[in-house]
């Protein structure tokens, strides 16, 4: 039988996803081999998964939030879903219908052309801070 814990993480501010999992792991006597049964995924999974060496996908993190009883925010960030896609989203950003330059980009969000061009072209990704100013700037979630 899990604890609910709904009421005790509403207030709670949201650690980080593998802080997150360890701690209602524990709260909850488990194993990491129960929870990986449980949600039909490998005990190596939620071992990288509690280490940060792995992120939870969205369905995952839902999986895990029904599992817990809790809400999916605790196991999700959807800073590593955007960065699958980042080359693209940058792109869109530059398309001649959102009306802003590459100069102006790169001032709103304090980096040099050479970096917006990494961003672009080699694969680069920008920090959280970076990504949180342009989803800010542009109304993108």
């Amino acid at each position: 039988m899990r604890i609910d814990l709904t009421n005790e993480f509403r207030e709670l501010p949201a650690n980080t996803i593998a802080e997150n999992l360890v701690r209602l792991r524990k709260l909850n006597n488990l194993t990491q081999q129960y929870l990986a049964t449980a949600l039909g995924i490998s005990k190596s999974n939620i071992s990288k998964y509690e280490r940060g060496k792995l992120f939870p996908t969205k369905e995952m993190s839902m999986r895990l939030a029904d599992f817990f009883n809790i809400n999916n925010k605790y196991f999700y960030d959807n800073y590593f879903e955007a960065m699958d896609n980042f080359q693209q989203y940058i792109s869109d950003l530059l398309k001649p219908d959102i009306y802003i330059s590459k100069n102006q980009l790169c001032k709103l969000l304090g980096i040099s052309k050479r970096t917006l061009y990494r961003y672009c072209y080699h694969n680069d990704l920008p920090s959280r801070t970076i990504f949180i100013k342009i989803q800010k700037h542009f109304n993108k979630d």
